[in-house]
């Protein structure tokens, strides 16, 4: 998978990432996560990971590894799971995704990851939270 990210925003260092994945689009985003959070490998300083499944067993591909870096990184790593079907429901229309999702700060970059019709609406979700396009990278 992907192992490094082409940020093209105006606003560095980078010092908050927010991943938002679907389905099985949470594996490069544990590779990630794995990569900016240990002490002194980035300038990442704070991860919210916003994970949204329309079926609960979904969870079940990396919930563990998942809690895993949960456990070993908890200031710095936050986690949200949230059963919801998106390709019926807008992601604004869910209060835990609104909450779960931080406003956009200089210095923040988005990362999207999931089957293409889930990053589209995702995609567009940020931007109308006000991420800016350069700030938004999406996995394929």
């Amino acid at each position: 998978g992907v192992s490094t990210l082409n940020y093209r925003g105006q606003y560095l260092p980078v010092t908050d990432i927010v991943y938002v994945a679907s389905g099985v689009g949470i594996v490069p985003i544990l590779d990630q996560v794995k990569a900016v959070l240990p002490s002194g490998s980035s300038s990442v300083k704070g991860v919210s990971l916003v994970w949204i499944n329309g079926d609960g067993k979904d969870f079940d591909v990396a919930i563990n590894e998942l809690e895993e870096e949960y456990f070993k990184y908890n200031t710095k790593l936050a986690v949200s799971c949230i059963g919801e079907n998106v390709r019926k429901k807008a992601l604004e229309e869910n209060e835990e995704i609104e909450e779960a999702v931080p406003d956009f700060n200089p210095g923040t970059m988005a990362v999207i990851s999931g089957p293409r019709a889930f990053s589209e609406k995702a995609k567009a979700y940020l931007k109308n939270r006000g991420y800016p396009e350069d700030c938004l990278c999406v996995l394929l």
